[in-house]
């Protein structure tokens, strides 16, 4: 196994994959630092925090958006520099891959390697700063930096 490998259950966390795979910029020790929900405590916590099912159902009045950014996925140092202002102050995020499957990931793994977490072709994918009331969502390759307006 190289050093960047976790084999992780894909069958209890499907967004395991991600992390599984040999191009994951993330080592043994940072992969073993993210808490993994499985679909049912995904559910549940989505269900807690959204009032919507999908992130593309999401009603406009829930958030607003402060920023609007466009990421490039081959440049991740220049690119990680949004990640860094935004997650100042902050030491864990709640990362949802859609409805049923989630992570709570350390700020400082995140910033590591967040084009692991977020693909461009994602349309579900959802960064939540609890501590903040905001959340960082993507399409494409454009960043949505808002404040959650609805009460969570």
């Amino acid at each position: 196994m190289s050093k960047n490998q976790l084999i992780l259950d894909e069958e209890k966390y499907p967004i395991a994959w991600r992390f599984n795979s040999e191009d994951c910029l993330l080592s043994f020790d940072d992969k073993i630092k993210i808490t993994f929900l499985d679909k049912n405590e995904s559910e549940c916590l989505w269900n807690s925090l959204f009032p919507f099912d999908h992130l593309m159902r999401m009603d406009s009045s829930f958030l607003s958006i402060i920023e609007k950014v466009k990421l490039d996925f081959c440049d991740l140092e220049i690119s990680s520099v949004f990640f860094n202002e935004k997650l100042k102050n902050t030491s864990l995020v709640f990362f949802f891959w859609g409805k049923k499957s989630s992570a709570i990931v350390p700020v400082d793994i995140f910033l590591k390697s967040w084009s692991d977490f977020f693909y461009p072709s994602d349309e579900t994918s959802i960064l939540l700063l609890a501590n903040k009331s905001k959340i960082i969502f993507s399409y494409e390759e454009t960043f949505f930096y808002c404040g959650v307006v609805t009460q969570m």
